[in-house]
């Protein structure tokens, strides 16, 4: 879910914190994408009642969303977290502002955010501890962080072993990316099958079994995978595309070509197919199609890293 629509459904959620005008107002400026208006509804929510920890809430999930006023966000979701400390969700949204912050911090703040954000995703988890989105925070941070910030590939098995209990699918999905993130490829391969055997109808161990291929250039086994991802969902532009990439990095490029043009029927703004028809064509010595998308892609997504050399890949081939 875009972050406006899922402020705008926590707005909605939230209609009893306001009065029905102002709650009202609120929710139509973040579906307008009006960011700076939602802000000063919610601002003037807080200084009528500073206690509202919901206003404070929806108003630090805005800051650290699009609005990307990290410190102001953090002062926010703290104050909502001291008014409401039993609520699981400020306390992870919290958690998660922290690492944001932490990524921009200095060697020392990065330290001491790290802390904080093991803190709060262990109390969210504690306050609702059958929440699996919790427990995955908790356990990708001990997977990923340092021994010296509380990291720890045995702490973050016993929250895999816990989402199973759940959820036995999910818990296998964790259970593999604990084991691919500590290099034990092939229990990793084995605990995505398990959960294809679990729900062979769900796309999502698929995918990341195809990705986990990728990784280790097993080109033949990730096509295969992406071909089941392209099975289940098959109205999914991203399962076309991630079967594009799998056979362009295997040298298949007519199929790769086809794959990514069917990504794009399924959504024509579809950003990596974009890309990955572009660099089809330039392999395929199509010039003029290859710097149409080239540019199709820098045009629709100019932040992206690859954007300015597919602008400049786009002017070389038309020869300016």
């Amino acid at each position: 879910m875009k972050r406006a629509a899922l402020l705008c459904s926590l707005l909605l959620l939230s209609s009893q914190a306001f009065p029905q005008d102002t709650y009202s107002a609120a929710a139509a400026l973040v579906e307008a994408k009006d960011y700076a208006g939602a802000k000063r509804v919610l601002m003037a929510v807080i200084e009528r009642d500073g206690r509202d920890h919901q206003a404070r809430f929806l108003l630090g999930r805005l800051l650290g969303g699009p609005l990307r006023e990290y410190d102001e966000a953090e002062e926010q979701l703290e104050k909502a977290v001291e008014l409401a400390p039993d609520s699981a969700e400020y306390h992870f949204s919290l958690g998660n502002l922290y690492g944001i912050q932490a990524q921009n911090a200095s060697i020392f703040s990065k330290f001491s955010y790290a802390g904080k954000v093991k803190d709060e995703f262990k109390r969210a988890s504690e306050l609702s501890p059958r929440n699996i989105r919790y427990r995955l925070a908790l356990m990708s941070y001990y997977l990923q962080a340092p021994g010296i910030a509380g990291g720890s590939n045995d702490k973050a098995r016993e929250q895999a072993e816990e989402i199973a209990k759940i959820d036995p699918y999910e818990g296998q999905m964790a259970t593999a990316e604990v084991e691919a993130g500590t290099g034990n490829t092939e229990k990793a391969e084995q605990a995505y099958r398990r959960a294809i055997a679990i729900r062979p109808e769900g796309w999502r161990a698929y995918h990341r079994l195809g990705y986990f291929y990728v990784r280790e250039k097993r080109w033949d086994d990730a096509i295969a995978q992406f071909r089941k991802y392209v099975g289940v969902a098959p109205k999914d532009a991203n399962s076309h595309d991630s079967l594009g990439e799998a056979l362009l990095a295997k040298g298949s490029v007519d199929e790769a070509l086809a794959s990514y043009l069917t990504a794009l029927s399924v959504d024509a703004s579809f950003p990596a197919s974009l890309h990955g028809a572009a660099k089809c064509y330039d392999r395929k010595g199509i010039r003029t199609e290859a710097a149409r998308y080239y540019r199709k892609y820098a045009d629709g997504s100019p932040a992206a890293r690859d954007a300015k050399a597919a602008r400049e890949r786009a002017d070389e081939l038309e020869g300016k």
